[in-house]
């Protein structure tokens, strides 16, 4: 698969995975709280890059990271910002103009679109109650205020109203607080696939130049269940 193959498309669409879609907002939090982003009055959680760009596990004053690293050991003593996604649903495909299919590797593509509705949760956590509830209150405004720039920049089709659940116990560690915030956000997804023809024939020219290609077919099936011996 060939995310984004086609040239001249619209170059404000940069997304095609969901875990692009992830990525971005991680990306975009960490702007809201590194060290010189605007807020009156000012914020009490500086995001700390290292030299690499990644978050300075060591000076950071609060962890802005995808859900996935949630096993980060320091973010039992400071604050964390996770982002993760849950259910992600594809709209109908659509096949692309097959009269000017892309080249690849010298072999012609079939390209595809559709578009993509994804369930994002950021998870506001801290070992203060009151703590996880102020962050949750401004990544819920600062997503809701800059909705229509994050579309126009990133090319979203749509992001829904931000919601911002009650503080509760974080349910993978219950010595911190947890305030979630939700939304779906629709994006466009494009690929691009060699047909299945050209892989089927290429199967089919090895077959030819075996002695017995159902034997050769019967070894493919038993080494993948039993393994080489």
């Amino acid at each position: 698969m060939i995310p984004k193959p086609v040239e001249g498309s619209n170059p404000a669409v940069i997304l095609t995975t969901p875990l692009a879609t992830v990525g971005v907002f991680v990306a975009i939090l960490r702007k809201r709280f590194e060290r010189g982003a605007f807020s009156d009055p000012a914020l009490p959680w500086i995001w700390i890059p290292d030299t690499n760009g990644n978050t300075d596990k060591n000076h950071t004053g609060i962890f802005v990271e995808s859900g996935w690293n949630e096993n980060i050991e320091a973010r039992n003593v400071r604050p964390g910002v996770w982002v993760d996604r849950d259910q992600n649903v594809y709209g109908r495909v659509v096949i692309g103009d097959q009269d000017q299919m892309a080249v690849y590797k010298n072999v012609r593509l079939q390209n595809f679109y559709c578009t993509g509705e994804m369930d994002i949760l950021v998870e506001c956590t801290s070992s203060k109650r009151g703590e996880s509830m102020t962050i949750g209150s401004v990544v819920q405004d600062f997503l809701h205020m800059s909705n229509r720039l994050i579309q126009a920049y990133f090319g979203f089709r749509n992001i829904s109203p931000v919601i911002l659940g009650r503080t509760v116990p974080f349910e993978k560690d219950d010595k911190m607080w947890n305030s979630p915030v939700s939304f779906r956000v629709e994006y466009e997804n494009r690929w691009a696939t060699a047909p299945a023809s050209v892989a089927l024939h290429e199967l089919a020219l090895v077959l030819a130049n075996k002695d017995d290609p159902e034997k050769y077919l019967r070894e493919i099936a038993v080494r993948s269940i039993f393994g080489e011996e």
